[in-house]
């Protein structure tokens, strides 16, 4: 009896014209995200190598990785390569890349293939995330009205059938159904991506499929929540009840939480965070400067340790303001997306990005993996200098001045040996969690959103046994 009822509605939702009309949508939204990726992928691949390639000529050069050269240069290079995972999503909010000098971490963040004013990009995240969960309140939100309007529930009910089998015959029929219009346009559409960018990869089919997976009791979420609409009595009331739910967790959700967390975690402006780097920097120097003996604005040679001390601790301090800048940034981002957790749709963006090493999660592995490379540089360099007898430590080259002068005049103090392991400048293995790690920072974000699935669950079976199906 239950297979024969579950089959009659998938039947009958088979020929409904809304998952008709919805099917034919999500298929050409996934072959068109498919192409679209693609050509992205290309794009920023491309800038990708040409990035690389430059960076061969610069080291087969070696003007650029000249141990002096190295203090005062953005040479440092962290960048994620592009991958499959643009057929999920490009993550236009975070970086690619991270450029700082090798001393002090001062990153400058850039993203591949950045454009402006942007809406939405096509892609599984756009289909999974925003779209998926309006279909599939749009197919629930008449799953009991229209039985009891029918006079099917009422009579399935005199057969003794208990209320709770047909509410949860609804439940599987609907999720079924989800898995019908998602997996093969989906599977369609990586095939496709594959096939045009020539990047086949078995790790990413795995992780797409388990995306795949990961979506379920998102779209379980909002099939208990039609299926608990459906249950009202007006009819033009549940047709708005399911639009501002739709628009409450996909867009207000979002959006007020990106103002609500700038007020909670305020940051300066531009201007302000400039003006602080070059006081402290200035203020540091003076200090030096008032000295009695070896006065650091002297252009006594005596003195060139002084002055390149001065200037080392002077770009110290602007460093340390510079992290504090970087740090108010991520305190801000990481209040915004707090907030923003309530919503499924955020949950699942964050979920995606521990699955595909992307957004705010492997920002903060990158951030780390520039500052333990600085520090392997920077004791390398200062091992390599200290082989040179008539070179002074590699760290008074911040005394520029001292340096054109004394090239100038012939002078041997700053070493002009090429740095031994320029591979070091650019790194694109970023190391994050292991599958044990990753795995519990999802299921951790998935509770939230499986314990609202039962909150939905309990109240659509107490709402249910409380209907008077007459």
């Amino acid at each position: 009896m239950n297979q024969i009822i579950l089959m009659k509605d998938i039947r009958l939702m088979l020929k409904d014209l809304k998952f008709q009309i919805f099917f034919l949508i999500l298929v050409a939204l996934f072959i068109l995200s498919a192409i679209s990726s693609a050509v992205a992928y290309h794009s920023q691949n491309d800038e990708y190598q040409a990035d690389l390639n430059r960076f061969n000529e610069y080291v087969s050069d070696g003007s650029s990785t000249q141990l002096v050269s190295l203090i005062n240069r953005a040479i440092l290079n962290i960048k994620s390569q592009p991958s499959p995972a643009i057929l999920f999503s490009n993550y236009p909010s975070f970086p690619d890349q991270i450029n700082s000098r090798v001393i002090f971490y001062t990153p400058t963040l850039e993203k591949y293939g950045q454009t402006r004013n942007e809406v939405f990009r096509l892609n599984w995240f756009f289909i999974l995330g925003v779209l998926s969960g309006f279909f599939m309140l749009v197919m629930s939100f008449e799953a009991i009205s229209q039985e009891k309007r029918s006079g099917t529930l009422r009579l399935i009910s005199v057969y003794g059938f208990k209320r709770q089998k047909i509410l949860w015959i609804k439940y599987f029929s609907y999720m079924l159904l989800y898995l019908l219009i998602i997996v093969p346009p989906a599977l369609l559409s990586m095939i496709l991506f594959f096939a045009l960018t020539g990047t086949w990869s078995l790790v990413f089919m795995w992780k797409f499929l388990l995306i795949l997976l990961i979506s379920v009791p998102f779209a379980s979420f909002f099939v208990w929540l039609g299926i608990f609409i459906s249950m009202g009595k007006n009819y033009r009331n549940a047709i708005v009840m399911i639009v501002f739910i739709w628009l409450f967790f996909v867009i207000i959700v979002p959006q007020s939480a990106s103002i609500i967390g700038k007020q909670l975690s305020p940051i300066k402006t531009t201007t302000e965070y400039r003006q602080a780097r070059s006081s402290a920097f200035w203020n540091e120097y003076q200090i030096w400067s008032d000295r009695e003996d070896d006065r650091p604005g002297s252009n006594s040679y005596v003195n060139l340790e002084v002055r390149a001390a001065a200037y080392h601790a002077s770009e110290e301090k602007r460093d340390l303001v510079r992290q504090i800048e970087v740090e108010d940034y991520m305190r801000q981002t990481m209040m915004i997306q707090k907030i923003a957790s309530i919503s499924p749709f955020a949950q699942f963006e964050t979920i995606s990005e521990i699955v595909f090493d992307k957004g705010l999660y492997m920002l903060n592995y990158m951030q780390d993996t520039a500052k333990r490379s600085i520090n392997q540089i920077t004791n390398l360099m200062i091992e390599q200098d200290s082989r040179d007898e008539t070179s002074l430590n590699l760290l008074y080259g911040w005394a520029e001045n001292d340096l054109h002068t004394t090239v100038i005049l012939g002078e041997t103090t700053f070493s002009q040996e090429l740095f031994e392991y320029p591979n070091l400048l650019f790194v694109t293995e970023i190391e994050t969690d292991d599958a044990w790690g990753k795995a519990v920072k999802i299921l951790m974000r998935l509770l939230p959103i499986l314990i609202l699935n039962l909150v939905l669950m309990v109240g659509a079976v107490v709402k249910f046994e409380r209907l008077d199906i007459r």
